[in-house]
């Protein structure tokens, strides 16, 4: 005579309900991390059915239920893989961990800005913020920002939509005042910082100011016609052509390559005093650089003031 274990029905049928909710998930596209938090309360519905059913239908007077408890493990074990799901679910947890597998790390254009530096704009002041910088000259009264950034890409959605994501921008005065942001970061155990590397243009005519922050910093002045300053930036590279007509100071640089025939040098400073420590960079106990460079009437001046390393390249 065949006996009714409780639990072998339960589990057959929540091996069927789980591989048709799977199987379903696979032409409708339904989440698979849903399904699994969701659908998991039908087997407390099927097992306390059995339960009755079997209760229902014994001919004992006093009936004692038995149980298929190698069955009634799997049934749990799979009601508690469920609630792990719903679990994670409800503490925002799985909206995580889909959103990380859906990241994809893509190289793209920033959103580029433009602002039209009219007559009535004399001055630019430029923070650079932590990123490597591009900063060029040109003959024209736009100043535009471009460049590309690295980040990850969640479903679709870029991490810089509008300037505002990476740029503040504001005019008071006479004066532009622009800074860098970092890129918006979403944060993941598996991605590293993001990364952006920005070209500014700006019109040659107009009086910069720029504070590196102790960052990368690319400079082409090409014919400069009002005079520039960089301050406090970790590694200056600076392109001069021969047909510029600049005078370049440099005040307090650790270390000075390139075109150094050319310098007229002034006496070494040593950086052992507390005024020569800048934000987290300390020179203490070294020779800073300070000298001149002039190149064609030194007509406009560009003054590169506490940097770590300054190199002068001449280009055609």
């Amino acid at each position: 005579m065949r006996v009714w274990r409780v639990g072998s029905i339960s589990m057959g049928a929540a091996l069927v309900f789980l591989g048709v909710f799977l199987l379903l998930s696979r032409f409708f596209n339904w989440d698979a991390a849903f399904i699994m938090a969701g659908w998991w309360p039908l087997l407390l519905i099927v097992i306390g059915g059995e339960i009755l059913v079997y209760l229902f239908l014994s001919k004992q007077e006093k009936p004692t239920v038995k149980y298929d408890l190698l069955s009634i493990f799997f049934v749990g074990l799979i009601g508690t893989v469920g609630i792990g799901f719903t679990i994670f679910q409800a503490t925002g947890l799985m909206d995580k961990v889909n959103m990380w597998m859906d990241m994809e790390e893509q190289t793209l254009d920033i959103p580029s800005y433009e602002y039209d530096v009219k007559n009535e704009i004399k001055r630019v002041v430029l923070e650079t913020g932590s990123h490597p910088l591009t900063i060029e000259g040109t003959s024209t009264s736009e100043l535009s920002v471009f460049g590309t950034y690295r980040a990850p890409v969640v479903n679709g959605e870029k991490a810089l939509q509008s300037p505002e994501d990476y740029l503040f921008s504001e005019v008071k005065g006479d004066t532009l005042y622009l800074t860098l942001k970092r890129v918006p970061h979403s944060p993941n155990p598996f991605n590293a910082t993001n990364e952006m590397n920005a070209t500014v243009v700006v019109p040659s005519n107009v009086q910069l100011e720029v504070s590196g922050n102790y960052s990368l910093i690319t400079m082409k002045p090409r014919k400069l016609m009002s005079n520039w300053t960089v301050s406090n930036s970790g590694e200056l590279n600076l392109q001069l052509s021969n047909e510029s007509d600049i005078l370049l100071s440099a005040e307090n640089v650790n270390r000075l390559e390139g075109e150094t025939k050319d310098w007229n040098m002034v006496e070494e400073v040593s950086g052992n005093h507390e005024s020569e420590e800048y934000g987290d960079h300390s020179y203490e106990g070294r020779q800073l650089k300070s000298g001149t460079l002039k190149i064609g009437e030194g007509s406009s001046q560009l003054t590169v003031s506490n940097a770590d390393f300054l190199k002068v390249t001449k280009v055609n």
